[in-house]
């Protein structure tokens, strides 16, 4: 083979020295390596030169510190699976690095040249003497002398040449460590080495099973090498001849910014086995699973306490078991521990009915054929998506048979409330069907009869369903115990009332009877909302408001929150629909605003219309401020369409309370396109008004172009006055009243001062005499004799034309006050 000349490997010599020279950024990148071996997991940081790091372990947590804020590779170390090294956390602004290592292990480090080792092993196990290693064990690595000064070192021609970032390169050939105690049957291998495929440094490890010990395909040893300065030189000429044999490419574009890449999905949902994590005795089981706790360490000892979260799942124990995960939490556990204590947390969220369950991993992940994860994510969507939660109830009912008897009674009330809450008949019989087969003689506390009785009603046929229901609700009720057998009393009262056998008087004396005899369970909210709903319907609206902060004071801040503020909506409802028919001026609103307005808007569901016909009532009973709050709050929450309608009712309010200012900014902040027809002109139509009472004449008489109608007549004449142009204004004000619209008081006193002040003295006088009855009993009926012209007979006088000129001006600053008033 012909050989280069000298020139050439000079020349490759300073393209490498050229590279290196190249100043870096502002805190120096420390490269890693990351790898597990059979008996201990290695560490391997390279830094830059100069920089002496200390590896201190305090407890379970593996710090390593240096002088100088480096760049740690935070990535690449997460991204790398490890048995006995996690939570890769930067702290004191990049001056030292921390993870966390198994409590009690054997850790051991120690630098060459510019690397640090760190080999952690598991924790001694007493009595067991540690193996001795195999005379072939040591892989033969030489050493070279530390360079001199102008020579190029192995891991700067890596660094030079690799294409790769900082964060996955790894040191290359190390000398023999100081003496560890840790089996060296094994090493990392260096990205780049012979032996390694230099792909598997970016493959993804899985989050749960252990990779293969050591990290490695394959067990060969690398190569003795002879010579740094050979295997410099080879190097750098092979890069040379490759560059010459490559033809001239264009130069590439600059590298444009791609997103982030997307996390790993995580793994499915395995099967669970709840009748074997139940165990056939409670008090033999809990005890088994106590004693493995207590003896436990380190890992086994996280896996014992999961054993005891599954124990208090499949029990139905959820409290116990909300704070058994707590303690799981705090014991360090590992990635597939921490995912196993997600998916347990999950299921006793959804065992509590909790309120969102988009972030719950029942419903994040598809279910797939797998049954437990069916009936999971049915009982997570049952309370607030049931027709989401019925596409996996046939599969979530087969499933239940198989389940221990407490957990599966909870999970079929559960379903059971929700689809009667639904509605949903065919489900609920479904269901009811399930519980007579496999749980009647484990819900003798009325719970099968209660709803047996509300499927009777949702099958509602004239004249024979309210009877099937009252005899389930009776037999439920005769139990005289547990929560079921009192509810079934109270939808037994109501369903009496409905059908006629009871009356107000009656209903409410049975409710208050059932309230005081059985305190301090969830029925209370069912019995406190329907004794409400009867003060109301009796007129005794201070009770009904007296019970509806009743059930927030008391029930609003617990688990069974949810069902307490279901029935005050109920009873919110019944209280509005009294308000609604007293006459106006009442104070009821307002003391429901007052008193009770934060659980009115806990109450109220996410479309506002309860705070909306409140808002309603406090603007017909003149409170506008506290209206203007409500319609606030509402506007600010809604989008779209919505959004816009209720923007309007708020600028109706404001310009009503003499706030154009604000009404106009309403409106600016709550348009949108494409608006219905009847909406747009609705809202033209209230910023005219508000740019009217704001004193801008012409902005809003330019608004009303195009517009007509008798609103828009109105504002143009009432605009056409206030600008000062008497005649038009008479004219609109007569084109009014020739409409067919019934003019009001305020538009016919304005139509009479209009013709004054325009001096047509027939059009006052024909004025006068047409409208005077209509005038009689409201502000403006001494109008008319103000504005009658003086008598005919006698000379002028000084002091009469003073008095007249100043009755006119009095009379135009009193029309201005009273145009926008009541």
């Amino acid at each position: 083979m012909k050989r280069r000349p000298d020139t050439a490997l000079t020349l490759g010599s300073t393209l490498v020295l050229a590279l290196m020279a190249a100043p870096g950024p502002a805190q120096a990148a420390v490269r890693a390596q990351l790898g597990d071996h059979g008996d201990y997991s290695r560490l391997v940081l390279s830094v830059p030169k100069g920089v002496e790091p200390v590896a201190v372990v305090d407890g379970c947590v593996l710090r390593i510190s240096v002088p100088d804020p480096l760049r740690w590779p935070l990535a690449s170390l997460r991204d790398s699976f490890s048995r006995r090294l996690s939570d890769f956390v930067t702290a004191d602004g990049g001056r030292s690095l921390t993870a966390t290592v198994p409590c009690g292990a054997r850790v051991a480090s120690f630098m060459e040249r510019r690397t640090l080792i760190v080999d952690v092993g598991g924790p001694p196990v007493p009595g067991v003497k540690p193996e001795a290693p195999g005379d072939g064990a040591v892989e033969a690595v030489v050493a070279a002398v530390a360079p001199e000064v102008g020579t190029i070192g192995v891991a700067e021609v890596v660094e030079a040449l690799n294409p790769i970032g900082t964060a996955n390169a790894a040191p290359v050939n190390l000398a023999p460590p100081a003496e560890s105690p840790l089996p060296p049957g094994e090493r990392v291998r260096v990205r780049g080495e012979r032996g390694e495929d230099s792909r598997d440094s970016h493959a993804m490890h899985p989050p749960h099973p252990d990779p293969l010990p050591g990290g490695e395909r394959g067990s060969a040893p690398l190569p003795v090498v002879a010579s740094l300065e050979g295997e410099v030189r080879d190097s750098i000429q092979q890069t040379l001849r490759q560059l010459e044999r490559m033809p001239e490419r264009p130069a590439k574009p600059a590298p444009q910014s791609t997103e982030p890449p997307k996390p790993p999905a995580p793994p499915p949902i395995g099967a669970m086995d709840l009748a074997g994590w139940a165990g056939d005795d409670f008090n033999r089981t809990r005890e088994a699973l106590q004693r493995a706790l207590d003896t436990a360490q380190g890992r086994a000892r996280v896996e014992a306490q999961i054993a005891l979260v599954r124990f208090l799942l499949a029990r139905a124990m959820d409290e116990e078991g909300r704070a058994a995960l707590e303690t799981a939490a705090s014991l360090s556990p590992a990635p597939d521990q921490r995912y196993a204590l997600r998916i347990l947390g999950d299921a006793f969220r959804a065992l509590d009915r909790e309120d969102g369950p988009d972030d719950n991993l029942f419903v994040q992940l598809p279910a797939g054929a797998m049954p437990d994860h069916h009936v999971w994510r049915s009982v997570a969507l049952a309370p607030t998506r049931w027709a989401a939660a019925k596409e996996g109830l046939p599969i979530a009912l087969r499933r239940l048979l198989d389940y221990p008897a407490d957990l599966r009674s909870r999970l079929l009330t559960t379903l059971a409330a929700a689809a009667d809450e639904a509605g949903d008949s065919a489900a609920l019989n479904l269901i009811v069907l399930e519980m007579i087969t496999v749980d009647s003689t484990g819900m003798a506390d009325g719970r099968l009869d209660y709803f047996r009785g509300r499927l009777a009603e949702l099958k509602a046929t004239p004249g024979t369903a309210p009877e099937a229901a009252l005899e389930r609700y009776d037999a439920a009720a005769a139990l005289r115990r547990g929560p079921f057998a009192r509810r079934a009393e109270v939808r037994a009262i109501e369903l009496r009332r409905g059908l006629g056998r009871l009356d107000e008087d009656g209903a409410i004396q049975a409710l208050e009877a059932l309230r005081f005899a059985w305190r301090g369970d969830d029925v209370e909210t069912d019995a406190l909302a329907a004794l409400g709903g009867a003060y109301a319907r009796s007129g005794r609206t201070d009770a009904a408001l007296d019970i509806f902060g009743l059930l927030g004071r008391r029930f609003g801040a617990t688990a069974r929150g949810r069902d307490a503020l279901a029935a005050g909506r109920t009873l919110l409802a019944a209280v509005l629909d009294r308000l609604e028919q007293s006459p106006p001026g009442g104070l009821y609103a307002l003391a429901l605003q007052a008193r009770h307005g934060r659980l009115v808007t806990l109450v109220d569901g996410p479309d506002g219309k309860l705070r909306l016909r409140l808002a309603t009532l406090l603007l017909r009973d003149g409170y506008g401020l506290e209206a203007t709050r409500i319609l606030h709050a509402l506007t600010e929450g809604a989008t779209g369409p919505r959004r816009a309608e209720l923007g309007a009712t708020l600028a109706r309010s404001l310009i009503d309370g003499g706030r154009e200012g604000e009404a106009l900014d309403v409106l600016a902040r709550t348009g949108g396109s494409a608006l219905e027809p009847a909406l747009a002109e609705r809202r033209a139509l209230l910023r005219a008004d508000a740019l009217l009472g704001d004193g801008d004449t012409v902005r809003a008489l330019d608004a009303l172009r195009g517009l007509s109608g008798a609103e828009a007549a109105r504002l143009r004449a009432e605009g056409l006055f206030a600008a000062g142009e008497w005649r038009a204004a008479r004219s609109a004000f007569a084109e009014l009243a020739a409409t067919g619209t019934e003019p009001t008081a305020d538009d016919l006193a304005l139509q009479g001062l209009s013709a004054y002040l325009a001096g047509d003295a027939d059009a006052s006088r024909g004025f006068g005499e047409a409208q005077r009855a209509r005038l009689a009993g409201t502000r403006w009926a001494g109008l008319l004799d103000a504005l009658a012209p003086p008598p005919a007979d006698g000379p002028l006088r000084a002091e009469s034309v003073e008095r007249d000129l100043a009755a006119a001006t009095a009379l135009d600053r009193l029309a201005r006050g009273w145009r926008k008033s009541p």
